[in-house]
């Protein structure tokens, strides 16, 4: 494809499982231009010399708005429909891997975005939970009906450079600010809002494919079943496309609460990829990831216990 490259959204927390998905990228779809969707001043200089990517960050983004109000958890996904060095892309989280060819369904000949294919139908409660408090929402915007509708998690989505004007998207911060609480999980509420209602519009083609693997959906011995992992890699069957998001536990080395087999397999090769670094040495390092990683979750649990403590004072 022309003008196609697959953005990788990170930030200091989550740049451990960035570098295995560049290295899933590389694994399976060769040399496909990468870019780095960076949340933050740290470097990404070891993935710049093994994978050529190229980098958006707060100092080389053509629109000020977006540097001062779009980066951080919810929003720094929108950042890559304006500021994309490619005219379509591929833009996922951190915590995902590419298994086999996903970029058979990169028809754009047909759709501007291609979104995730939800497995079951959702229930209003359900809506409730992931996605808009209801009651205020139908209230605010009264003409779009959220009913019937396959919005989905967007981890994992298809999409093409200034689609969305520029002042939909300021005018949906400013309302944030003024109503934080009613579009749901950062931006899941508010980016299906505005794929669907400007599909609903005939502003831009809206495709669905079934292009995510969310892991929490799922029982680990499923899990391993469809990805499995033999002695050099992994085992990828024809037909099996997908990308495999580990929504909920993060696949660390060490962690029983899910399957992390392909992830652990692609950070290693991120570091071979890097400096030839294989091995005891190897290992060494990326416990020490893994460390830092969840130092730094445990500390923001336990400063988030500790301000619900001092507000019930």
């Amino acid at each position: 494809m022309e003008d196609f490259g697959i953005i990788v959204i990170c930030c200091d927390q989550d740049y451990l499982f960035a570098k295995g998905v560049c290295a899933s990228i590389r694994h399976f779809l060769g040399d496909v231009p990468i870019c780095l969707l960076v949340d933050g001043t740290f470097s990404v200089a070891d993935m710049q010399k093994a994978y050529d990517v190229k980098v958006i960050n707060s100092e080389n983004m053509k629109y000020d708005v977006l540097r001062k109000r779009s980066f951080g958890w919810g929003t720094t996904r929108m950042i890559a429909f304006w500021e994309s060095p490619f005219k379509h892309f591929l833009i996922v989280d951190s915590d995902v891997a590419i298994w086999g060819n996903v970029l058979k369904y990169a028809n754009f000949d047909n759709y501007d975005i291609i979104i995730d294919r939800p497995c079951y139908p959702y229930t209003r409660e359900m809506i409730q939970e992931y996605f808009f408090d209801l009651p205020v929402f139908e209230k605010d915007y009264p003409d779009f009906q959220w009913q019937d509708r396959s919005f989905v998690c967007p981890a994992v989505l298809f999409g093409t450079r200034d689609i969305f004007p520029l002042e939909d998207y300021i005018a949906i911060l400013d309302y944030l600010k003024e109503k934080p609480n009613v579009f749901k999980y950062g931006d899941m509420g508010f980016i299906n809002y505005m794929m669907f209602r400007a599909a609903d519009e005939g502003k831009l083609r809206l495709g669905q494919e079934d292009i995510q693997y969310i892991a929490v959906d799922f029982p680990q011995e499923d899990f391993q079943k469809r990805f499995p992992m033999g002695e050099t890699g992994p085992i990828a069957k024809e037909g099996n496309d997908i990308v495999i998001h580990w929504a909920g536990p993060k696949p660390t080395l060490s962690t029983s609460k899910t399957y992390t087999d392909p992830m652990n397999f692609f950070r290693r090769k991120a570091l071979k990829d890097t400096n030839g670094t294989t091995g005891l040495p190897a290992e060494a390092l990326l416990q020490v990831e893994d460390f830092k990683r969840n130092f730094y979750v445990y500390n923001k649990k336990v400063r988030k216990k500790l301000g619900n403590l001092v507000g019930a004072k």
